[in-house]
Formats: C-alpha cells, sequence, structure tokens
C-alpha cells in the first residue's frame, strides 16, 4: 500500500501534538510533524509508543523554507495547527496549493475566515486541489451541530454556544496570544436579526452544563455569528461564550477587557510570559474536565416552536483533542476521496457523525442527536 504524506505544520504545538497522536493510529500514512526546530519534532516524536505510521521531524519555518520542505516531502495535505490565525495571511495557504497538496487549517479568526474563500478558491482550482478552513471546534463542529440539530426546521430564532475547557489542560503561547487580541475590543454578535457588535470577554454570565455543572463565560470573538446568522437567517440572536475554569484566570482576562475597553491599558501582548507562569498555580484548583454546549430555539416544519441542545463533556483532560478532531476527519474525507477542488470551510465535507466518529477513543461524550422537544 502506498503511503499519503502527510505534513503537520506546528506539530509540536498544543493542538499539533494532539492531531499527530490521533493520526498516528492509521496505518495508510507517512506523518511529517514540523516544528522550527527540527530536535523538538525528534524529541516529540520519540515519545509517541506503537505508531502505525511512519514519523519524520522537520525543521519548518514558513517564512523562510516552506517550499524547500514541500518539494523534499511531496505531501498529499498539509494541516496547518500553528496559530494564531488572528491577523495572519493566506502565504503559507498558496504555497501549498500551489504545490498540488490540500490545505486543512484550525482557524478560528473572524478576519482570517471571512476572506478565506474568496482568497484561495481560485487557486485550489487550478491545481485541482481542496483548502478547507476552520477544521476545529469553531466554526465546523459548532456548524455541524447546528446544522443537525436545525435539519427540517421552518426558521430559526436563537442560537447561543459555549466552551468551556478543563482547567488543568495545557495552554500554549498562540491560544493566550488569541485570547489576548481581542479582549476588550469588539466582537460580532448576531442581534435582532443582523450582525452587531459586543466588547470580548464581556457580558460575563453562567451556564449550566448537563453533567459538567456551572460555569462562568464572557462573549468571545467567533466567525459564528455571522455566518450562522446569516445561513440560517436566524431571526434573533447567535452568541458564542468561553470560560477559562479557574475563577481567578476568568475574571482576570475580564478585568483586562474592562481596562481596555475603557482605553485605560493598551496591548496586552506583554502579558503573555506571566499568564502562562502564573497557569501552573491558578490550574491547581482546576479539573481536567471540560465541555462545550449549543442550545437553539426556533420552530419546525410543522411551526411548533422546538428547544434542542446538544453538549460535549471531555474527561481525563481529553478536551483538547476535541479542536482537531474536526481536521482528522476533514483528513479522512480527503484520503477517502475524491473531494471536489476549490476553497471551503471544512464543514462543507465533514458533517457532526464524522467528527463524533473521530472522538471514540477519547474520554468524550455527546448527546446522540440533541434534545429536541417542543418549546
Amino acid at each position: 500500500m502506498s503511503l499519503k504524506n502527510i505534513l503537520v505544520i506546528g506539530g509540536t504545538g498544543v493542538f499539533g501534538k494532539r492531531l499527530v497522536r490521533h493520526l498516528s493510529t492509521r496505518a495508510d500514512v507517512a506523518l511529517f510533524v514540523s516544528s522550527r526546530a527540527e530536535g523538538r519534532a525528534a524529541d516529540f516524536i520519540q515519545s509517541i509508543k506503537d505508531s502505525l505510521a511512519p514519523l519524520h521531524p522537520v525543521g519548518l519555518d514558513c517564512a523562510t523554507n516552506l517550499q524547500e520542505r514541500l518539494e523534499e516531502i511531496k505531501p498529499f495535505a498539509v494541516v496547518d495547527c500553528s496559530g494564531p490565525f488572528q491577523g495572519a495571511g493566506y502565504d503559507t495557504a498558496r504555497i501549498v496549493l500551489r504545490n498540488g497538496a490540500h490545505f486543512v487549517d484550525l482557524a478560528d479568526a473572524r478576519d482570517y475566515l471571512t476572506d478565506f474563500l474568496s482568497a484561495l478558491d481560485g487557486i485550489a482550482r487550478d491545481h485541482g486541489v481542496a483548502a478547507l478552513a476552520g477544521a476545529s471546534s469553531t466554526p465546523t463542529l459548532s456548524t455541524c451541530v447546528v446544522q443537525q440539530l436545525t435539519k427540517g426546521w421552518h426558521h430559526v430564532d436563537t442560537i447561543d454556544i459555549c466552551i468551556t475547557p478543563g482547567g488543568k489542560s495545557a495552554v500554549g503561547r498562540s491560544v493566550i496570544e488569541a485570547i489576548l487580541s481581542y479582549a476588550g475590543r469588539d466582537v460580532p454578535i448576531w442581534r435582532s436579526g443582523h450582525l452587531d457588535h459586543t466588547t470580548g470577554w464581556g457580558a460575563p454570565h453562567k451556564v449550566v452544563i448537563p453533567g459538567l455543572g456551572k460555569r462562568r463565560v464572557a462573549a468571545v470573538e467567533t466567525f459564528d455569528a455571522e455566518h450562522l446568522g446569516r445561513m440560517l437567517n436566524v431571526r434573533s440572536r447567535v452568541s458564542f461564550s468561553a470560560g477559562l475554569e479557574s475563577r481567578l484566570e476568568q475574571l482576570g482576562i475580564e478585568t483586562l477587557a474592562a481596562l481596555r475597553k475603557r482605553g485605560l491599558i493598551g496591548q496586552l501582548g506583554w502579558l503573555i510570559p506571566m499568564l502562562l507562569k502564573a497557569r501552573s498555580i491558578t490550574r491547581l484548583t482546576t479539573s481536567d474536565s471540560g465541555g462545550m454546549m449549543v442550545d437553539i430555539t426556533g420552530r419546525d416544519e410543522n411551526d411548533l416552536p422546538r428547544h434542542s441542545k446538544w453538549c460535549l463533556i471531555a474527561r481525563n483532560d481529553h478536551g483538547p483533542f476535541v479542536p482537531v478532531l474536526p481536521a482528522a476527519a476533514a483528513i479522512d474525507k480527503l484520503l477517502a476521496g475524491p473531494v471536489t477542488a476549490g476553497a471551503r470551510l471544512a464543514h462543507g465535507v465533514v458533517d457532526l457523525a464524522d467528527i463524533v466518529r473521530q472522538a471514540a477513543p477519547y474520554a468524550i461524550t455527546t448527546t446522540p442527536d440533541g434534545h429536541n422537544q417542543a418549546a
């Protein structure tokens, strides 16, 4: 059997490691694990036992030697796990596509996703490959859940989505950088049937996730508000919130957001090293369990009021695998082929069942089809 080469950019990051471990159980691929320092990738590979896929360390800096590495590896597909995608461009994707490889990313940044299709669709079509964006918890998993729960509905009134990871889970620099990038700044929300804005890490409130309990969450920047609002012509609200299990961390980011909103502080990037160090203390009072909830109201095909809720619970520190499951499902589809050439959001290729199947090896449970009942 001829193996397909898969290059994972950012393969030694928090999510890149999870994707590599997940894909290493496949016997039909060879994995090329990249890091700016090849030695770091080699050390990580040594920690993976009983891999069915051949693993190869790669020293890669996308700004300097991506073309050279692509010519050497000749990948079937490239998965970009590097992040953060806030403010990122499409140079990496363009180079990958022009080398005739499929491209998948874990982007959740609104600005990046907004122009992804227009920037890359022509290039992908010209080279007969697919470019799949947002193959992560948002917008792919969230959109797939909403599509499943509202199938056959006459219209959708409200969509409320929240994510709250377990506090003991590892957090990389890119995640904190992404959080700080929009704290205290305007982020999109769909309100009264049109796009509006609220404050990033503002509007805090508490949610109760069945099987997980009460968590404090606040508004975060995602593509879901405008994407789902327009796609489903939502009549009232699309909101997306997230919460840090550590009360100290959550109140801290809310405070920073409030200070920035008032113009009392500016850029927050200088705080990243201190926040990473502080987590060694703040995570001590947290758990290894996190979750995601999607709550929807609307009317069905008979114009009867409906209320549907879907929940995901991840235990044993398996939560960080959730953001890579949509990417793994996308790789499955590409390997099975054929996939129409062009650029699209990854939920155009995978559905909720595809993603849930990828969760089988982990302590991750979901409600089967949502709690769909008359309102």
